[in-house]
């Protein structure tokens, strides 16, 4: 299936549950190494309930996504009050970022980073450390070689399948490491979760640029 139709599917039925309405699990851990404030770039945004949560903390965000319906859900959640803090952004991640170099404190991503090959994984991250001004964090949250939806999915290459619908990439805290190699590490680990689903061993990273 193509990504786009998987998401534009996938977002309406999102947007019924109650845990869309309510910061993630990661979101409201990750920002403990965040500085009190700045610029974020959230990839991956999708109906912004991160974004908001950022936003209402005193952060100004840009939220990103390439689903047109999540980003109109996040839209008519902005209040007049955030609209200075909170802008929102179409934005493919297939495609290189071409945000200003060094031009945000802090790059975030919930869940949004894993449905690339090698090659793309490689480059994104590069063009995110890019992005970042020096001292700036990076905190991001991916899928973990534990999920059982691996035993039925096809192998394309290392960590990277495709599971009937969409391709994804598995992360091992080792692999993480490795794509994050250039950072300091602040917190690197298998213990993430979501309010979502029952697996709680997703990968969790947050590091600083140096």
């Amino acid at each position: 299936m193509n990504p786009l139709d998987y998401w534009q599917a996938k977002h309406p039925e999102y947007s019924k549950k109650d845990w869309i309405h309510k910061p993630t699990i990661f979101a409201t851990h990750a920002v403990k190494y965040f500085p009190p404030s700045g610029r974020i770039l959230e990839l991956g945004a999708g109906q912004g309930q991160d974004s908001l949560y950022f936003a209402k903390a005193g952060y100004e965000v840009v939220a990103t996504d390439f689903s047109e319906f999540a980003l109109g859900q996040l839209q008519n959640k902005i209040s007049p009050d955030m609209s200075d803090r909170l802008s929102v952004q179409h934005l493919d991640l297939s495609q290189p970022l071409t945000f200003p170099r060094e031009s945000f404190d802090i790059v975030y991503s919930h869940l949004a980073l894993h449905y690339f090959d090698q090659k793309r994984t490689q480059d994104l991250f590069k063009e995110i450390y890019a992005v970042l001004k020096p001292g700036g964090i990076f905190a991001t949250l991916t899928n973990t070689v534990e999920d059982p939806e691996i035993d039925r999915a096809l192998r394309i290459e290392d960590e990277f399948y495709e599971t009937g619908e969409i391709t994804k990439r598995y992360f091992s805290t080792a692999s993480m490491a490795k794509f994050t190699s250039k950072y300091k590490t602040l917190l690197l680990d298998n213990h993430g979760e979501t309010h979502k689903d029952q697996i709680k061993t997703l990968i969790r990273f947050v590091g600083r640029k140096p």
